[in-house]
């Protein structure tokens, strides 16, 4: 990666990548995000992240959790996409400067409803 900047390598990621400040806000989405969402950035950054999340309850645990700077590993979400809904799971944890939560460090891969529900079984029993 001597080559390579941080930035582009982040960017141009082949795994979707977002933060999310504490109050909710997408405050940037790499392409593979946007690509996989649907979206063009200025559709999906800046906006509440609510507007996406298709289960407020799953939300509100996500962000419960990381408000007390928990790491998420492989949490089920349904996404509502461009085009219907995405499954994804996240890989998730918080940037925190000062004992402040700043924004998060987010990474979402695309899965297919049968591995969506197997995750969520496993975190929140049987739906």
């Amino acid at each position: 990666m001597n080559k390579e900047n941080s930035s582009n390598f982040i960017n141009n990621s082949s795994i979707g990548i977002h933060a999310v400040s504490a109050d909710g806000i997408i405050e940037y989405a790499n392409q593979c995000e946007l690509d996989t969402l649907g979206y063009k950035s200025h559709e999906y950054v800046g906006q509440h992240v609510s507007n996406f999340q298709l289960d407020g309850t799953t939300l509100e645990d996500m962000m419960a959790r990381l408000g007390k700077f928990e790491t998420l590993q492989n949490y089920p979400a349904k996404v509502q996409g461009k085009e219907g809904i995405k499954y994804i799971l996240y890989n998730s944890n918080v940037y925190i400067e000062n004992n402040k939560f700043v924004h998060t460090r987010c990474f979402g891969s695309e899965v297919d409803e049968g591995v969506y529900n197997i995750f969520y079984k496993r975190l929140h029993g049987p739906q």
